[in-house]
């Protein structure tokens, strides 16, 4: 059986601390492959992004904000950290 994908939208704002490599995560975010979520850049700045993107269905899409700590925890293996707010598409 086909694997279900959860569409999202994620606003990442930059940490203070990680202000000066904000843009440099944005870039490594867009140009990277990531199996476990795609993500496509709709909008940027020095500060906040904008992302469209989808994961596997998941213990982690039952909510925004269990899929915002699941982002966040996958990212920060990369040492990507930022602060996420996600919308689920329902």
């Amino acid at each position: 059986m086909p694997t279900a994908f959860i569409p999202f939208t994620m606003h990442a704002s930059a940490r203070e601390d990680r202000r000066p490599v904000f843009r440099t995560d944005i870039e490594r975010l867009s140009s990277a492959h990531r199996h476990w979520a795609p993500l496509d850049v709709l909008k940027s700045t020095n500060t906040q992004a904008v992302f469209r993107g989808a994961v596997p269905k998941g213990a982690h899409t039952a909510t925004d904000a269990g899929l915002a700590r699941y982002l966040q925890d996958r990212l920060a293996k990369e040492d990507i950290l930022l602060d996420l707010s996600v919308t689920i598409e329902r």
